[in-house]
């Protein structure tokens, strides 16, 4: 039998993700969209795949570990 277990977290004690650029700490979801070849394709034609990201709300940009 499995049994569900708490974990208990203080977001207090969480390190606070910064935008590279300018230092903000607040970031919007945005959606990129990937073109998946129909070579690579599980169904052998042309994928058009949404990616969410985060940008910083301040300046717009993506942050690396992000992208990866």
């Amino acid at each position: 039998m499995q049994q569900n277990q708490q974990i208990n977290i203080d977001f207090k004690d969480a390190e606070d993700i910064k935008c590279e650029e300018c230092a903000n700490v607040y970031f919007t979801p945005v959606i990129m969209i990937k073109k998946i070849s129909a070579l690579i394709s599980p169904t052998g034609q042309e994928i058009m795949a949404p990616v969410q990201l985060f940008q910083c709300s301040s300046c717009s940009h993506v942050n690396k570990q992000f992208l990866e």
